[in-house]
């Protein structure tokens, strides 16, 4: 091999080696302005993160406002139509919301009033128990929580649902609520094993109660 030909492969040599680094230090170029620019993406999106949160919680409250104007708006529109059924008694009873054990009590009635309900009822109470436990109220009968009965001025209109199987029970009970609601409600339905053991709801249907239910609707 002559010393042109080794002059030829050194000068090649040293081109692919220029060219290796040149492209070494490209490759290193792009990632460093590829983690520049992941910073600055990073950085941007983090001063941009509060005024998204804040913009997110406005957009929250005002749907929240949209929707308490809306519960307003249908509940006086309900107010305002006239009932098709002949009205029976003194007040609006045109969306009832009926007695549930567990789940009618004061806040689920108030929620029910504001999205169109307009007569309420109180879960099932026991009347003897509701009078037992009168007797040894101390702070009135709706802020003592007697067999869980609250209200308030704005509950109103308002059913006091009570199962009875003696008339005095029964009537003293209706004479205690009677300042606090709109009517009083015998329970004649419920079919629960306690209504059977303790001979009320339901179980009072039979052709041998039929007087029993009399005395204590006419004492109520």
């Amino acid at each position: 091999m002559g010393a042109d030909e080794l002059m030829d492969i050194a000068n090649n040599d040293e081109d692919t080696s220029s060219s290796t680094k040149k492209s070494s230090n490209k490759s290193k170029k792009k990632k460093k302005d590829k983690s520049s620019k992941k910073k600055d993406k990073k950085r941007k999106h983090d001063e941009k993160s509060p005024k998204k949160s804040k913009k997110k919680k406005r957009k929250l409250l005002d749907q929240d406002k949209t929707q308490d104007v809306a519960a307003e708006d249908n509940q006086q529109q309900l107010l305002a139509v006239a009932p098709t059924t002949k009205q029976h008694f003194p007040f609006e009873y045109q969306h009832i919301l009926a007695p549930m054990v567990g789940a009618s009590e004061l806040a689920f009635r108030l929620l029910c009033r504001k999205y169109g309900a307009t007569l309420s009822y109180t879960p099932m109470m026991s009347a003897s128990e509701f009078v037992q436990e009168a007797a040894t109220a101390k702070q009135g009968i709706t802020n003592s929580n007697i067999c869980e009965f609250q209200t308030i001025p704005q509950d109103r209109p308002l059913v006091c649902h009570f199962s009875a199987n003696e008339p005095q029970d029964f009537a003293r009970a209706a004479a205690l609520v009677e300042p606090y609601c709109d009517a009083i409600d015998l329970n004649l339905g419920c079919p629960q094993r306690t209504a059977y053991l303790g001979h009320f709801g339901s179980y009072l249907l039979g052709k041998e109660d039929r007087q029993l239910i009399v005395d204590i609707i006419r004492a109520g």
